[in-house]
């Protein structure tokens, strides 16, 4: 594992080139606001502040970094489903489901496929199917080094149903859309326990306006640089993010209890360094050796506010 003063230097190295990176990356961000604006995937990613680009180890870290489902042992099915904003004034209910799948192999590599929808009280409903793949490589003097490149296409589709007048007419039936959305990632192992990721969302800055509307509304382009501990019995993570002209600042902790039976999590998110952050949290348990139940929450101290939080549960199964 290398001494104490090999792991402070190879942990100094890392944070300083995400530092490089951000300057270098910052001026290619859209300012361009859109859908399909989701960073938080399943409840482990969720209760960790969404800090998963580089300690993603499930099949719906296709959303956020292709390149991490290398780190996927064998096969592994995932599914999800959230509360969001849960007890709005309005009573508008919000909720989302994910279903994913992924085959790794050492060798050839690993695949995934991904369906994720999001439903706002039966009047809008965003959909994304995604397929990826991802490699990864020994590279240094003995293979001691590794790095997994990815790439996925994501086909985007929303829809919402018409709007109506006091006597039932429609007073406007707007059509939705769909596109298709192209991401890159990549993860870099310089040592065992510190990845360093990066991931570049929307590369083609897909349209997402409806059909019928003149504007011009795309998707930015977002790029995430991402850096890791993996302890023990811990994992840390932290993920900037660029999008629009903003900076948001993801971190996260999750510790294993009793034999890597239990795990506890928390984390936070400071969206574009001012607006506001959400403190998350959130539990999973492993009954089994290949088989986890997660819990997250987030309570939004910016936004959205009055609400009793956002929930998601999500159950990972590896065979």
């Amino acid at each position: 594992m290398g001494s104490l003063s090999d792991r402070v230097f190879a942990f100094s190295f890392s944070f300083n080139s995400i530092i490089w990176l951000t300057l270098f990356f910052a001026p290619y961000t859209s300012a361009i606001h859109a859908a399909f604006d989701d960073r938080f995937i399943g409840a482990r990613a969720y209760a960790m502040g969404g800090a998963s680009s580089a300690v993603m180890k499930e099949v719906d870290g296709l959303l956020v970094n292709p390149a991490s489902i290398s780190s996927i042992s064998a096969q592994q099915f995932s599914a999800t489903m959230a509360m969001l904003h849960v007890g709005l004034s309005d009573e508008t209910s919000i909720t989302q489901n994910l279903i994913a799948y992924a085959n790794s192999h050492s060798k050839r590599g690993a695949v995934g496929l991904l369906w994720k929808r999001l439903n706002v009280s039966q009047l809008y409903a965003e959909n994304q199917v995604v397929l990826g793949a991802s490699k990864s490589y020994r590279i240094g003097s003995g293979g001691s080094r590794q790095f997994s490149i990815g790439a996925s296409g994501k086909l985007l589709n929303w829809e919402t149903v018409p709007t109506l007048d006091a006597n039932g007419a429609v007073l406007e039936d707007l059509p939705g859309r769909s596109q298709l959305s192209v991401d890159i990632g990549f993860v870099f192992r310089s040592s065992t326990n510190i990845p360093i990721a990066l991931s570049v969302q929307n590369l083609n800055s897909p349209r997402v306006a409806s059909s019928s509307s003149p504007a011009n509304e795309s998707l930015p382009v977002q790029t995430t640089l991402g850096i890791g501990l993996l302890g023990s019995k811990s994992v840390w993570g932290m993920d900037l993010v660029f999008s629009r002209n903003e900076i948001d600042i993801a971190v996260g902790l999750e510790y294993r209890l009793h034999g890597d039976m239990l795990f506890v999590r928390s984390g936070f998110r400071l969206e574009n360094l001012a607006w506001g952050t959400n403190l998350t949290a959130g539990a999973g348990f492993s009954p089994r050796e290949r088989m986890r139940i997660d819990y997250g929450f987030v309570l939004p101290n910016g936004g959205i506010q009055s609400t009793f939080g956002s929930h998601r549960f999500s159950i990972v199964y590896d065979f």
